[in-house]
C-alpha cells in the first residue's frame, strides 16, 4: 500500500496540513514525464547517459537525475533536449542509432560543413530537419 508520500510523488498531489489535497497542475506534471521520456529515449538511442551529456554539454550525471525525475533541465539544456529528442527521432527512421550519432556528429554538405549537432545547439532543430529532409528524399548537396 503507498504511503501518502509516496502517492503524491506518482500521482502529482499533496495534502496540506488542513487535509486537502492540492493538484499539481496538469500541465506541469506531463511535461515533467515528457522530459524523463525523452531523456530515457535519447540515452538508449545514443548507447549512454555519458553521451547525452557530451552532446548536450552538461555533466554527465545530468542525464540520470532528469530520468530520475531528481531534476528537470534548465531551459536552454529543455530547448535542446527536446531538439535532440526530435532530430534523432527523424534520425532513425533513415538509419539506425549508431549510423544516426555518425551523422549527428559528423560534418554535413546540407548544412555547408557545420555538424548537425552544432548547429542544433546553436541555432536550433529547423535546419537540421531540413538537411535531414533532403537526406530522406535522397539528393545530394
Amino acid at each position: 500500500m503507498a504511503t501518502k508520500a509516496s502517492r503524491s510523488a506518482i500521482d502529482g498531489t499533496s495534502t496540506s496540513s488542513t487535509g486537502r489535497t492540492a493538484r499539481v497542475t496538469v500541465l506541469q506534471t506531463a511535461a515533467f514525464r515528457q522530459v524523463q521520456a525523452r531523456t530515457e529515449f535519447l540515452i538508449e538511442a545514443l548507447g549512454s547517459q555519458a553521451e547525452l551529456a557530451r552532446l548536450l554539454q552538461v555533466s554527465t550525471s545530468q542525464p540520470s537525475r532528469w530520468r530520475a525525475g531528481e531534476e528537470t533541465p534548465s531551459p536552454e539544456h529543455g530547448r535542446e533536449l527536446l531538439d535532440l529528442d526530435h532530430v534523432m527521432a527523424r534520425a532513425m527512421l533513415l538509419w539506425a542509432p549508431k549510423t544516426a550519432l555518425l551523422w549527428l556528429t559528423g560534418a554535413n554538405s546540407f548544412l555547408e560543413g557545420a555538424r548537425p549537432i552544432d548547429v542544433l545547439r546553436t541555432r536550433g532543430s529547423s535546419e537540421v530537419i531540413n538537411a535531414l529532409d533532403s537526406e530522406m528524399a535522397g539528393s545530394f548537396a
